[in-house]
């Protein structure tokens, strides 16, 4: 009857070993889909921001092609209802020292 315990204790051994096995071979398989997912969510990631700061370049050139357009038109307007001024004569005689102020620089 000790062969019987010997064999099932041998099947059992074989068994488990057989399953560590498989358990090892679905750990490596799991480890190969994640990376695959991860790097399909990576790649989804980056087309989805490269669309988003594509759309905000577009944006942002129409916002400054219609900021050129008003400046446009204003300088223009701004343009036909000034006269051309005459250069002033009012400091001609002064010195260049129009920074300072006109009592001096207190010590």
């Amino acid at each position: 009857m000790k062969p019987v315990p010997r064999l099932t204790a041998l099947l059992l051994g074989a068994g488990l070993l057989a399953s560590l096995a498989g358990c090892d071979l679905a750990e490596e398989s799991a480890n190969k889909l994640a990376e695959k997912a991860e790097a399909a969510a990576q790649e989804i990631a980056r087309e989805a921001i490269g669309e988003a700061v594509n759309e905000l370049n577009k944006k942002v050139d129409e916002a400054q092609a219609s900021a050129r357009e008003l400046l446009g038109e204003q300088k223009k307007d701004e343009a036909r209802d000034q006269a051309p001024r005459a250069p002033s004569n009012k400091d001609e005689g002064k010195e260049e020292d129009t920074m300072l102020p006109p009592s001096g620089i207190e010590t």
